[in-house]
């Protein structure tokens, strides 16, 4: 989505629109522009100088919601705006009032009123007014239709959630309730809890859990993750919290989220970075973490393609947008392929959207033109070890990137592209007995087997590090179909799903495992495993 007057700029918002004519719009905003997935094409929505205009910053980030068949869009910077189902673009228009408003922090459509909070009226500050629209209406607004809620108490409004029927107001310090009652006063706030609330407004996200409830999960100031029934608070980050606490904590207010309706993804920025950097994933099935690295998302979104294909799609901040979690590839090389190389030089090159990009060039692998467009390509050793950027093209022996690295790339510099590092460690098992000590015989595991499977499997006794490494090749026996035979209907064969075991050694009361692989076009599945051990008793 980069474009010759612009240098990558960062997204800034991702929005599925669902008209009522059955259309549904994929909208993106970047850079102070507005764009549509237009058959696969990517179109403007309106010039980008035409009002309403957007400011560009990546800090700037969009939240919509759809209201009488316009998606109602706001930055916390620029005066709302709204976009048709044309699709066009126009100001959100709140002349009614005597002081009209200008700036919004959130919004959501319920009840049919749409709902605004921590406004901007007139030039004032309202970090905490809840301010509605007649019914029925966007654009139709009274001065009277608004409740400060616990003014000049120092909160502020940062998002909204609807649970059940009933509204819920997140702020920085307190979580409230809104009841619809539908007389004169028409809404009722009370307050829910006290000395807890949200911090960022775009990771706030209402997910299903396994048995149908719903619940609201979002991060608070002190870099705590909380799951809210609208009447528990849980805190669900509380065993990976050694991990939160290492988040930049200028930037939690930056932090993006979104609910694929399997697991709850929220990506921030770690340590002193100024850009979203990691992301952790909820899976609500397991009620177990997993985290991901190397994902720069500044926006996220939910984006139905049909309606069996509904995919999770993020933006970066260099003006691409990717689909984060596509099943059938094993690497994030262009097309699913992953490459490893050796950089044989480096020159500058101008193009239509950058003077002086730098170009790798390595004549062995023999890319396809711009397949690695948007990929990740990083120094695995060498100068430069660890450095890595963003491709913005390649031909069949060079990769242009989006800036150049921060140190001179030479020939010593081997580099891979789309290679994942992937890794699942357990938990110390003590067997129910944390003071007797045990001797490990084997591990057994359940694994896909498949020609490019492959895992490297450790294990550490006591809170020690690893005693060693195991590679297990889960690619099928070549050969033939020996010790298969024809049951019934299936066959029973050499391929499919398999057990293995890994041998194990030495007398400890604790053990933990950890299965990984970090190399480019492989992967592993793994289904459960067992452990063998004899107890030796308290010693």
């Amino acid at each position: 989505l980069d474009t010759p007057r612009t240098n990558s700029p960062a997204v800034t918002g991702i929005y599925d629109a669902h008209f009522s004519d059955g259309t549904n719009k994929n909208i993106v905003f970047v850079g102070d522009e507005i764009y549509y997935d237009n058959s696969a094409t990517w179109t403007a929505i309106g010039d980008y100088w035409v009002a309403p205009t957007i400011t560009s910053g990546a800090n700037y980030q969009m939240k919509c919601v759809l209201a009488l068949d316009y998606a109602v869009c706001t930055n916390d910077y620029d005066v709302p705006l709204k976009i048709s189902t044309t699709p066009a673009k126009s100001t959100l228009d709140t002349s009614d009032l005597s002081d009209a408003i200008t700036k919004v922090k959130s919004l959501i459509w319920y009840k049919n009123y749409l709902i605004l909070g921590n406004i901007v009226e007139g030039g004032t500050e309202r970090p905490t007014r809840f301010r509605w629209s007649n019914v029925g209406t966007i654009e139709t607004w009274s001065d009277e239709n608004y409740i400060d809620i616990a003014s000049l108490g120092g909160d502020e409004i940062i998002d909204f959630a609807e649970l059940y029927g009933d509204l819920y107001v997140f702020l920085k310090n307190s979580i409230y309730v809104v009841s619809y009652v539908g007389s004169t006063d028409t809404f009722v706030v009370n307050k829910m809890i006290e000395n807890i609330g949200a911090i960022s407004r775009d990771s706030l996200q209402v997910i299903t859990l396994q048995d149908k409830r719903r619940a609201v999960i979002f991060l608070d100031d002190d870099k705590k993750i909380y799951l809210f029934d609208g009447a528990t608070l849980i805190d669900i980050g509380a065993r990976m919290q050694s991990l939160l606490d290492d988040l930049n904590a200028s930037r939690l207010q930056y932090s993006v989220g979104v609910f694929d309706n399997e697991s709850y993804w929220i990506c921030a920025s770690d340590s002193s970075a100024t850009e979203n950097d990691i992301c952790f994933e909820f899976q609500t099935e397991l009620g177990e973490w997993v985290k991901h690295t190397d994902i720069n998302a500044n926006a996220m979104g939910r984006v139905k393609i049909s309606t069996s294909d509904i995919r999770t799609y993020y933006g970066n901040y260099d003006a691409y947008v990717y689909w984060l979690d596509n099943p059938d590839y094993d690497s994030d090389g262009g097309d699913g392929v992953g490459y490893t190389g050796v950089v044989e030089y480096t020159y500058l090159v101008n193009t239509a959207t950058m003077t002086g990009a730098q170009v790798l060039v390595d004549s062995t692998p023999g890319f396809g033109t711009d397949a690695l467009t948007g990929c990740i390509v990083k120094i695995t050793s060498g100068t430069g070890v660890g450095e890595e950027q963003v491709v913005i093209y390649n031909t069949s022996t060079g990769i242009a990137v989006a800036s150049s690295f921060s140190v001179p790339i030479d020939s010593t510099s081997n580099y891979s592209v789309g290679a994942i590092d992937a890794y699942y460690k357990t938990r110390w098992f003590d067997f129910g007995s944390a003071s007797s000590r045990k001797g490990f015989r084997k591990m057994y595991f359940w694994a896909e087997e498949a020609s490019s499977n492959e895992v490297d499997i450790s294990f550490s006794e006591d809170f020690s590090s690893a005693l060693g490494t195991t590679t297990k090749n889960l690619a099928p026996s070549s050969g033939t179909t020996w010790d298969s035979a024809i049951w019934d209907e299936g066959i029973w064969g050499t391929t499919g799903d398999k057990f293995y075991d890994v041998l194990l050694k030495g007398r400890a009361r604790t053990i933990q495992f950890k299965f990984e692989n970090d190399d480019v076009n492989e992967t592993f599945h793994l289904y459960g495993y067992h452990i063998l051990a004899d107890d030796l008793g308290v010693e």
